[in-house]
């Protein structure tokens, strides 16, 4: 993350928090505004600042999408391997960390339209807020090597059409929820509540031998 000028800023406690203070606000416009309803203007209103104070912090708008994506992708990778812990390499570990992380996105459902869907005009994440991602692929597609390994799953389950099965499972769970039942807790929710059938799908999609 970066300030109007072409240097980063030496990371201090104090602007940590003053920046993490910063993308909490902007969270909480977006959550009534809708994601796209984020402004320059409105964030420093918010902050009771003026807009040229804002922009000692952010460049544009865009920049303030940035980096509130690349804390939530960090905090999606987290809620991953909170997931995987005790949990024995392959497909229980895949089950467990995808259900962390959807069980996230339902807690977090403003960063998760931002992470996982396009409400934002010319928003493209920058490589390094996509890198916890990138992250986090490489070890679930490790994940389902392993369960393939174990013969858990078919050959062709950690391939790249295999993560665009699971993907599309996941992310439907995810999706019809936030549309319909925003306010629901995951033991509530009617969508939540099946998303153990995912998992179910995906086997039936590559099953063992």
């Amino acid at each position: 993350m970066t300030t109007a000028g072409s240097r980063s800023p030496r990371r201090t406690p104090r602007r940590e928090s003053t920046l993490e203070a910063i993308l909490d606000r902007a969270v909480e416009i977006m959550a009534d505004v809708g994601v796209a309803g984020l402004t320059m203007t409105r964030l420093a209103r918010a902050l009771s600042i003026q807009p040229p104070s804002l922009y000692k912090w952010f460049p544009s708008v865009l920049a303030v999408h940035d980096a509130v994506f690349a804390r939530g992708q960090r905090a999606n990778l987290a809620a991953w391997r909170a997931g995987l812990e005790g949990r024995p390499a392959g497909l229980e570990a895949v089950v467990a960390g995808m259900t962390a992380t959807a069980q996230w996105a339902v807690t977090h459902p403003v960063e998760a339209q931002l992470l996982f869907w396009r409400p934002v005009p010319g928003f493209r994440p920058s490589a390094a807020a996509m890198a916890p991602a990138d992250e986090l692929v490489a070890e679930l597609r490790e994940h389902l090597g392993t369960a393939v390994s174990r013969g858990q799953l078919a050959p062709g389950a950690d391939s790249a059409d295999g993560l665009v099965v699971l993907a599309s499972l996941h992310f439907g769970v995810v999706s019809q929820h936030l549309a319909n039942e925003p306010e629901a807790a995951w033991a509530d929710g009617a969508y939540t509540r099946s998303y153990g059938r995912v998992t179910e799908l995906f086997v039936a999609a590559y099953p063992p031998a």
